[in-house]
């Protein structure tokens, strides 16, 4: 017969969870029942699981990541600072990929707390109500990393204002003589920054002035293949829109942009130009080299890890500080030209 845990503990004449404890926390059990307890152990020959026995054990040197997908260029960026900020304080890190799935995201709060870390960075979607029962029950501290919370619970949290920083893309392309510009936007029912992202690119368009149309937006995915999908539809109404610049919601999609300005036999930025948002390392090395929004990703992540220490240290599970928006900046490459006003 197999012996487990529980055949010990009836043995013992006590609970699993105490035979639990005699095995990896003895500290907190009486004399006693301890004695009892490793007294079946003997007898029985157990040999307890070492999966089992690091499952039930609390992990203070272990955080939790909760990312969308490790595939997104942006993770390796984002997790270069929460590598170095964990590395600097011993910790390790725990990942699980969400799939940019919320149920998937949700049930990864159950992996991290089957797991015992002692606190969660979450990436992968606005957290709204229905997300704190699951975080509550997880009970440690979270923060949240290129996300944020809505509503009256207010989770820390670190990103750059999207709103603002689209903004400050079309005022970047206003002073270089534009007065066209498209949008490749993400979707709108992506409240992380899809809405916003767009919302900052109408605002910019009413403060200097400017037109707007639907022929000069098309939306996308954050991939490639959308950004060359939406590409096409812009540049097939460049000749009523007279586009002269187009600003991406995200690098992989202006880099998909520039190729399709290519295959219709145009260039960048000779005959339209191309602005992306992200500043990852891919656009260092596109044809041309593109200009963009940069987002400080390393930065979010020390600082996420930062946050989420402190919460550990004074053990506070909840924070009221918000979110905390890191700064922006243009990153002037090739992709952009100016025109004459």
């Amino acid at each position: 017969m197999r012996v487990t845990i529980r055949t010990v503990a009836q043995q013992a004449g006590v609970s699993v969870a105490t035979v639990s404890r005699v095995l990896n926390t003895p500290e907190q059990v009486g004399q006693d029942t301890k004695t009892r307890v490793q007294e079946a152990i003997r007898d029985l020959n157990f040999e307890p699981s070492a999966i089992a026995r690091g499952l039930s054990v609390h992990h203070p040197d272990t955080l939790g990541l909760l990312v969308p997908g490790i595939t997104d260029f942006f993770f390796n960026e984002v997790y270069q600072g929460i590598d170095q900020a964990a590395q600097q304080r011993g910790l390790r890190i725990l990942l699980y990929n969400s799939q940019h799935d919320k149920e998937r995201a949700l049930q990864g709060f159950s992996f991290l707390r089957q797991h015992r870390v002692s606190g969660i960075i979450f990436m992968s979607k606005l957290v709204a109500e229905d997300f704190f029962p699951i975080i509550d029950r997880v009970g440690v501290p979270v923060v949240l990393a290129l996300t944020e919370s809505v509503g009256e619970r207010r989770l820390p949290a670190f990103k750059v204002d999207d709103l603002r920083a689209t903004f400050d893309a079309v005022a970047y392309l206003v002073s270089r003589g534009h007065r066209r510009i498209g949008m490749i936007s993400g979707p709108l029912e992506d409240l992380v920054a899809g809405r916003p992202r767009f919302e900052g690119y109408r605002r910019g368009l009413d403060h200097y002035g400017l037109p707007f149309a639907d022929s000069l937006v098309a939306f996308g995915g954050y991939r490639y293949e959308h950004g060359y999908v939406a590409m096409g539809r812009i540049l097939a109404d460049r000749k009523e829109t007279e586009v002269s610049a187009v600003l991406a919601a995200d690098d992989e999609m202006a880099i998909g942009a520039m190729r399709r300005v290519f295959d219709e036999g145009l260039q960048v930025p000779q005959d339209i130009s191309v602005m992306g948002y992200d500043n990852l390392h891919i656009a260092n090395m596109a044809m041309p080299k593109l200009t963009t929004v940069a987002q400080p990703f390393a930065d979010i992540g020390r600082a996420a890890v930062e946050q989420l220490v402190t919460m550990m240290e004074t053990h506070k599970p909840g924070s009221d500080t918000g979110t905390v928006y890191l700064p922006h900046r243009i990153v002037e490459r090739e992709s952009v030209a100016s025109v004459k006003r």
